[in-house]
């Protein structure tokens, strides 16, 4: 371990005072003018245009130096009309260094260069819309499920142009006022803008504490009024045309309509209704191994239950949801018909308010059912939140089921030294037939993080061994949790190739509620360590006990290995090497070996990722494991190939191989898409499932299928 101190202590002599500008976080505020004449959205600013716009340049480095003076200049300009919000951008930059390889509107930015506009039209602290885009003019936009969380799959109606100069780029961006949902009484907003540069890794932004650019960290935007959000009404008709030819039952076809329409009862209080609700061109799950000893949990990607999500977000975590939307019109991993649904949600006066109900058709033994979650919470204090949850039904039997749950979240991201701290508390109940005690579960927790110092969190949590909600999600009842989460950021400012050095401790230790150690795990990153340029490098190390019971879910379940009940120590020391994204390739390679069980392990993630130009790309991962075990071996092997090609921003194809080794599942999945623009779609979308039935290496077909959807947006 020397070498590895050596290094450590060696870059943290070598870093150097954070050089500081002087920047007033209070008067992080302006007042958007109104104009008569909406630009034209052309990637241009044209002087006619934007004369009368408000320009704002005071911005400073938020990563990984905060308050350190910009390294490029930044312009943003803000008007707006009766009907839009609108932004332009100026970015200063070398055209030979950006990053601009993402040409496919919905496709995520992370490694691109980009900006951001962050609004908070209640000014609430707690919620609001992100919306970025890149030097090709592409969209992506992301709703505030709490103050620092994201969800990408969210989506809305906007538009956004921009071109490339000789010393940078220009965006124009248009959010219409019907796109958003707000208060037209309230004329203050929060408000932050800022932008990201790959090759050197750095963010420069208007707001930040704490290294950090979210609703919880912006300033404020005055001025607007007399805004247009139309009737308030969303009419999306769509259509979709499958052909089916499966190995056991036959071929078919059906034509399925669809129709979802979404109404605003008041401006900030939306009604949404599905009939017939078709989620035929819905990107497929990359495949999890199911070989642990707790179950997993997949993400929401269906957009019904992504809009308005925010409002329906509970504090809780994994281990103890009351509602995962997947549990609903999904049944063993396939999709039940959903026969209507209405969504009730937003804001009425202080209080966030959601309603959903759900008619999911009947499926085999299951009966048609009705499902309901409600959702009311409060802004408390300068920042925090209270609030209620209740859910009702159970879509995977025949059987009623209910939760109830209250949480609260502290927040104050307003203490000396640019610290800030959250503190959360939930407790939940459930009701299911024949159980009538220890159905409870609770949390509490407290986080004060850091981007440039020590930071440490703490939980304590308790699932009952009959917490079981119906519509939510846990895979760890009847335990105790006890964790606590410690570490140190080191920031370089001028060290010629280290840019940052991150180092954590991660213990958690689950006792049994029936008494004894469940499990014990400590995670040390040793370090990771990020160069100038954004290549990283880590070290860990990992300890766990684990305690296995009778009757227990072993890992490797199924797979050949038995693990007899016991007691199980065994330490494991991986790496990872991950090369920046501002190169028209990458590398990122993960690999540990150690104990485990009664056995060895070792494993091996490697990746590659190609882009000769911003219209195509390949990305092909890997996954081994290699399990030696006493009465035999086991070997996992994952593998995915995605390519995408995007002819211009509007019109792409994607497509994905996956295959696995455990299910002996090869698949082919084939989406075309035409976005004709935000909120019009045209889908063509082929799959083909194989499998190896005797494990012989010869593929016979299982499944094929070709769907053909469009769905149309009317806006009033």
């Amino acid at each position: 371990m020397k070498p590895i101190f050596g290094i450590g202590v060696a870059c943290i002599l070598a870093a150097t005072a954070t050089h500081s500008q002087s920047v007033n976080l209070d008067n992080k505020t302006f007042t958007i003018p109104k104009v008569d004449r909406a630009p034209q959205l052309d990637g241009r600013l044209s002087a006619d245009e934007w004369s009368q716009a408000i320009l704002i340049e005071d911005l400073h480095e938020v990563r990984p130096n905060e308050f350190s003076a910009p390294t490029k200049r930044t312009q943003f300009y803000f008007m707006y009309t009766e009907d839009a919000l609108f932004v332009a951008a100026r970015v200063y930059d070398n055209p030979e260094e950006m990053t601009a390889n993402v040409m496919r509107h919905g496709q995520r930015m992370q490694n691109e260069d980009r900006i951001h506009l962050l609004i908070d039209p209640y000014n609430n602290k707690r919620s609001g819309y992100q919306f970025q885009t890149n030097p090709n003019g592409v969209r992506h936009e992301a709703i505030y499920t709490g103050a620092s969380d994201l969800s990408f799959d969210w989506s809305t109606i906007w538009d956004v142009a921009a071109t490339t100069l000789e010393d940078g780029w220009i965006t124009e961006i248009e959010v219409p006022f019907k796109s958003l949902t707000f208060d037209p009484n309230n004329n203050t907003w929060g408000v932050n803008f800022w932008r990201s540069q790959l090759h050197d890794q750095t963010t420069t932004g208007w707001y930040s504490r704490n290294g950090v650019t979210n609703v919880a960290n912006a300033g404020t935007m005055t001025g607007i009024s007399g805004v247009n959000q139309g009737v308030g009404l969303d009419i999306v008709p769509s259509f979709s045309s499958t052909y089916r030819d499966d190995r056991i039952l036959g071929r078919e076809s059906e034509l399925v309509p669809s129709l979802d329409l979404t109404y605003k009862l008041t401006p900030s209080l939306n009604l949404s209704v599905t009939l017939n609700t078709d989620f035929a061109a819905t990107e497929v799950d990359d495949i999890q191994l199911d070989v642990g000893r707790f179950s997993q949990r997949f993400p929401e990607k269906r957009s019904f239950f992504l809009a308005d999500t925010d409002i329906f977000n509970f504090a809780s975590d994994n281990n103890a949801d009351p509602f995962h939307s997947r549990t609903i019109g999904l049944t063993g991993g396939q999709p039940v018909d959903l026969i209507a649904g209405a969504k009730l949600s937003g804001r009425i006066g202080d209080y966030d308010v959601g309603a959903l109900i759900i008619r999911q058709d009947e499926f085999g033994a299951i009966d048609a059912t009705d499902v309901f979650v409600g959702r009311v919470a409060r802004g408390v204090l300068a920042e925090s939140q209270i609030g209620v949850i209740y859910t009702y039904g159970d879509p995977r039997t025949n059987n009623t089921s209910s939760t109830i749950g209250a949480d609260f979240v502290y927040r104050n991201t307003r203490l000396p030294n640019n610290r800030d701290l959250e503190a959360t508390f939930w407790v939940q109940k459930t009701d299911n037939p024949g159980i009538n005690s220890d159905d409870m579960a609770w949390s509490a927790s407290v986080d004060l993080p850091s981007n440039d110092s020590w930071f440490v969190g703490a939980t304590l949590q308790e699932v009952q061994d009959n917490y079981n909600p119906r519509l939510g999600f846990r895979n760890r009842p009847g335990v105790r949790q006890y964790a606590v989460e410690g570490g140190k950021n080191w920031n370089f400012r001028d060290h010629p190739w280290i840019q940052k050095i991150v180092s954590t401790v991660d213990i958690a230790q689950y006792d049994s509620l029936s008494g004894g150690l469940q499990s014990r795990e400590m995670e040390w990153e040793v370090f990771e360590l990020t160069t100038r340029v954004g290549d990283t490098f880590g070290v860990e190390i990992n300890h766990e006990e684990q305690v296995l019971l009778p009757g227990e879910r072993a890992p490797l379940e199924g797979l050949g290995p038995v693990i007899p009940p016991g007691t199980y120590k065994f330490t494991q020391f991986g790496g990872n090497v991950q090369t920046t994204y501002a190169r028209p390739w990458n590398v990122n390679v993960r690999g540990a070996a150690g104990d485990y069980y009664t056995g060895t392990t070792w494993n091996l993630r490697p990746g590659v990722e190609f882009r000769p130009n911003r219209e195509l790309s390949f990305d092909l991962s890997y996954e081994l494991a290699h399990y030696d075990m006493p009465d035999g071996n086991v070997v996992t092997r994952v593998a995915q190939l995605r390519n995408e090609i995007a002819f211009n921003t509007s019109l792409s194809l994607v497509n994905l191989i996956q295959y696995d080794n455990v299910s002996d599942a090869l698949g082919f999945n084939s989406r075309l898409r035409w976005n004709m623009q935000a909120g019009r779609d045209l889908w063509f979308v082929v799959s083909h499932g194989l499998m190896d039935d005797d494990e012989d290496g010869n593929f016979t077909r299982i499944e094929t299928s070709a769907t053909l959807k469009v769905a149309y947006t009317l806006r009033y």
